[in-house]
C-alpha cells in the first residue's frame, strides 16, 4: 500500500502562500502549467530518499524510476508497510524544505512548503523548536527557529524576534533586531498587535534604525538573513567589549560613556550595569534617580550583581525611597541565581573533567574582611560598592575623595594609594598615573623613584598626556625601568610587584579579589554569604569589605604632581557642557581655577589701566604692583592645571605674558616712586 505525495516548486516572482487555499490555488497553477522541462532538483530529492530509504519508494506516479520527468509536479508513494515509513516521510519533507521544493499531502490536504511553513498547521514546522524548548534545551530551540527563520517562516523570525527582546533561549537581548523580526515574523491579529506595540515604544530615531535593518533582512535570505542578525549581535557586544576598554583613557571616557550607554539601551545588561556608575562619577551632575533606574534595568535583565545592588538601594535609600522588603526580595534573587551558576559552572567542570573530578585547583580558604563601614554619604557609598567589586573607575575616584578628603570623608592618603593600585591594576590610565605620584612623593606609604618612572612610562602607554621624554632618566636607569615597567603591566601583578618591593602594605580590604585560585576564594566566601541570606549590607561579590577610614594622614597636603580626569573635550568652550567639580575628582580645587581666569582678566585690565589711565600717585602704582602680581601667579597656575597640548600650552605662555608685562611695569614704577621719595 502506498502513502501518495506531490512535490513541485513555487515560482521565484510568486510569493508565499499564507493559506491553504492560497497554497491550494498555487498548487493548481503550477500543475495546469506547460511542462518546463527536467527539474534537477526534484532527481537530487529522489536520490536522497532511495539513499536513506530503498525500501520505502514504491512508486514514482509519472512512471520514470529514475525521478526524471517533464512536469511540474512529481508523485510519487511511500510503501506504508514498511516500518520505516514514518521515518521516510519525514525526511522527504526535510529534503524538500533544504531544496526549497513543496510537498503536498493529497490525502490530509496538508502543504509543506519550502520556506518551513504550513498553512495548515501553523505550529506543525516548528514543533522540534517547541519540544526542545519545553525541555529546557535552549541551545537546540535556538537553532531549530535559526534553521527555519532562514527560510522565511514567519513563525520563527517572530519567535527569534521574542527571544532578543526578552533574553530567552539564552539570547542576550537586542531591542532593534527583536522589533524587526517581530513586525517582519507576525503572522496574526495577535501578534501583529504585539509587535506594532513594542515597536511604538522606540523613540523617533530607533525606528529609524528598525526601518533600515528591516529592509536588509527582507532583502536577504538564508545563510545571509542569519549572517545579518548575527552581525548585529556581535556589534553590540564589540562595542561593550571596546567602550569598556575605551573607559580606561581618560581622553576617549566621554566617547566611550556614550557608547556604553547606547549598548546599554540595546538591552546590554554589562553595559546598563556600567550606566549606574556613570550616573554618578560621570560627566554630569551626580543623578542617584537614573542609577536607580539603570540598575532596574540591568536588573530586569537578569544581572546578579545589579541585583545585589539594587537591594542595597532600597535598604539604604540610595535615588529613592526606603523599601525593607524589596531588599530583602532582591538578596534572595540573587542569593538565588548565584547558587544556581555554580552548581551549572561546577557540573560543567565535573562533565569535563575525567571521572567526574574537577581539575579546577583548590582554593585556600577566604582571608576574613571587615565590616563594611557606610559613611553617610550617597556618593562615597555608592561608588565604594562599585569599588569593592574591582570597578578600576570607581576605584580611581574613591583615590580621589581619600586624597583629598572629599564626600564628608578625611584624608587618608594610604588608602588612597590603595585604591589607585587597584584601578591601575586594572587599566585604568590616571590611577596609574596617580599612583605614580604617590610612590613619587611617598605619600601615603615608601618612596621608589625607579618604581614611580616606570608607573609614568606606563600610564603614558595608556592615555596619560605625561611625555615619557620628561622623566630623564639616567643611561643606567632606563634598564630597570623598562623590566619594571613590563613586571607591571602583567595582568593582576601589579600590586603583587608593589608589595613585593614594600610600597604596599595590602589592599586593605577595599580591592577585588587576587587573581587565580585565591580570587576563586573569596568569591566562594561571597557565595556562601547569599547562600547564608545576608543583606546586601553585609556581602558582595568578593567577599571584601571596605576598612573604616584610617586617621587623617599628617602629611595633608595633596602631591604637586596628581591629576584627574579632563575637565571637557578639546576646544569645548560651553561652561555648561563642563563636569561639575565633585564629579572631575581633580587634584585642582574649583577656587584655584577660577583665580586663573580671573587674574589674567586682571593682568589685561592693568596694561589697559597703566596706558590709558595712568596717574600719580603711591597707591595706584602699588594696586597696580598687586595686581600684576596676582595676575602672573594665576596664569602660571592656569597653565599648570589644564593638561593642553603643547600648541594649546604656547598660546597660554603669550597670553601669561600680558600680565607678565603688566607687573613689571608696575614694578619698575614703583620703584622709581621708592626712589623718588628718597
Amino acid at each position: 500500500m502506498s502513502y501518495t505525495l506531490q512535490l513541485w516548486e513555487k515560482p521565484a516572482d510568486w510569493p508565499w502562500p499564507a493559506t491553504k487555499a492560497e497554497a491550494d490555488a498555487q498548487f493548481e497553477r503550477v500543475s495546469d502549467s506547460p511542462p518546463p522541462g527536467q527539474n534537477p532538483k526534484f532527481l537530487e530529492w529522489g536520490r536522497a530518499l532511495q539513499e536513506r530509504y530503498p525500501e520505502a519508494m514504491d512508486v514514482w506516479l509519472d512512471g520514470s524510476e529514475d525521478g526524471i520527468t517533464e512536469d511540474a509536479t512529481l508523485g510519487f508513494g511511500i510503501n506504508t508497510r514498511t516500518e520505516h515509513w514514518n521515518d521516510a516521510f519525514e525526511l522527504a519533507w526535510a529534503q524538500a524544505t533544504r531544496l526549497g521544493l513543496n510537498l503536498y499531502d493529497p490525502q490530509s490536504g496538508v502543504h509543506y512548503l519550502g520556506n518551513g511553513d504550513v498553512p495548515e498547521e501553523p505550529d506543525l514546522q516548528l514543533k522540534r523548536a517547541e519540544q526542545a524548548r519545553k525541555a529546557g534545551d535552549d541551545a537546540t530551540a535556538w537553532a531549530e527557529y535559526r534553521i527555519h527563520a532562514a527560510r522565511g517562516n514567519p513563525h520563527a523570525l517572530y519567535a527569534m524576534g521574542r527571544a532578543l527582546r526578552f533574553g530567552t533561549m539564552g539570547q542576550r537581548r537586542h531591542f532593534d533586531l527583536a522589533a524587526a523580526l517581530q513586525v517582519m515574523g507576525a503572522h496574526d491579529a495577535p501578534t501583529r498587535q504585539d509587535a506594532q506595540a513594542f515597536y511604538e515604544r522606540f523613540p523617533v530615531e530607533g525606528k529609524g534604525r528598525i526601518q533600515t535593518l528591516m529592509a536588509r533582512l527582507k532583502s536577504a535570505s538564508g545563510d545571509m538573513l542569519l549572517a545579518i542578525v548575527d552581525g548585529e549581535r556581535k556589534a553590540v557586544d564589540d562595542a561593550y567589549v571596546h567602550n569598556e576598554q575605551l573607559l580606561l583613557y581618560t581622553r576617549k571616557r566621554i566617547e566611550a560613556a556614550d557608547g556604553m550607554k547606547a549598548a546599554a539601551s540595546m538591552g546590554h545588561e554589562l553595559a546598563a550595569f556600567y550606566t549606574v556608575l556613570e550616573s554618578v562619577i560621570g560627566w554630569e551632575e551626580p543623578s542617584f534617580e537614573n542609577a536607580r533606574y539603570w540598575c532596574q534595568r540591568a536588573v530586569d535583565w537578569d544581572h546578579e550583581p545589579a541585583k545585589r545592588l539594587f537591594a542595597l538601594m532600597h535598604e539604604r535609600g540610595w535615588g529613592g525611597s526606603v523599601d525593607m522588603a524589596l531588599a530583602a526580595k532582591w538578596n534572595a534573587a540573587a542569593s538565588e541565581q548565584w547558587q544556581q551558576e555554580h552548581k551549572l559552572r561546577r557540573a560543567k567542570e565535573e562533565a569535563e573533567s575525567p571521572g567526574g573530578l574537577s581539575l579546577a585547583p583548590m582554593a585556600p580558604p577566604a582571608p576574613a574582611t571587615a565590616p563594611v563601614v557606610w559613611t553617610g554619604s550617597v556618593l562615597r557609598d555608592l561608588v565604594g560598592w562599585f569599588a569593592r567589586e574591582g570597578n578600576p573607575h570607581a576605584a580611581f575616584y574613591m583615590g580621589t575623595l581619600d586624597e583629598h578628603g572629599r564626600a564628608g570623608g578625611v584624608v587618608n592618603l594610604a588608602q588612597a594609594r590603595d585604591w589607585y593600585a587597584l584601578a591601575a591594576e586594572e587599566g585604568h590610565a590616571d590611577g596609574t598615573y596617580n599612583l605614580g605620584v604617590a610612590i613619587e612623593n611617598g605619600s601615603g606609604g615608601p618612596k621608589d623613584r625607579l618604581v614611580a618612572q616606570a608607573l609614568f612610562m606606563l600610564a603614558n602607554t595608556r592615555g596619560t598626556t605625561v611625555r615619557v621624554d620628561t622623566l630623564k632618566l639616567a643611561p643606567h636607569e632606563q634598564g630597570p625601568v623598562r623590566a619594571l615597567v613590563s613586571a607591571l603591566r602583567e595582568p593582576g601583578r601589579l600590586r603583587a610587584v608593589l608589595r613585593e618591593k614594600g610600597l604596599q602594605a595590602g589592599a586593605g580590604g577595599i580591592g577585588a579579589p587576587p587573581k587565580g585560585a585565591a580570587g576563586a576564594a573569596v568569591v566562594a566566601g561571597a557565595g556562601a554569604a547569599a547562600a547564608a541570606g545576608l543583606s546586601g549590607t553585609d556581602w558582595g561579590r568578593t567577599g571584601g569589605a571596605q576598612a573604616p577610614p584610617a586617621a587623617a594622614s599628617p602629611q595633608g597636603g595633596t602631591p604637586g604632581r596628581s591629576r584627574g580626569q579632563l575637565a571637557q573635550d578639546e576646544g569645548e568652550d560651553d561652561e555648561d557642557d563642563r563636569m561639575p567639580e565633585r564629579d572631575r575628582s581633580y587634584q585642582r580645587t574649583t577656587f584655584a581655577l577660577h583665580l586663573g581666569h580671573l587674574a589674567l582678566l586682571i593682568g589685561a585690565a592693568n596694561v589697559v589701566l597703566l596706558i590709558l589711565f595712568f596717574k600719580e600717585g603711591a597707591s595706584f602704582r602699588r594696586g597696580m604692583a598687586v595686581m600684576g602680581l596676582i595676575a602672573a601667579y594665576g596664569a602660571w597656575r592656569t597653565g599648570r592645571d589644564f593638561d593642553w597640548a603643547p600648541a594649546a600650552r604656547a598660546a597660554v605662555a603669550v597670553v601669561a605674558a600680558i600680565p607678565i608685562v603688566g607687573m613689571a611695569v608696575s614694578v619698575w614704577m614703583l620703584v622709581r616712586s621708592f626712589r623718588g621719595r628718597e
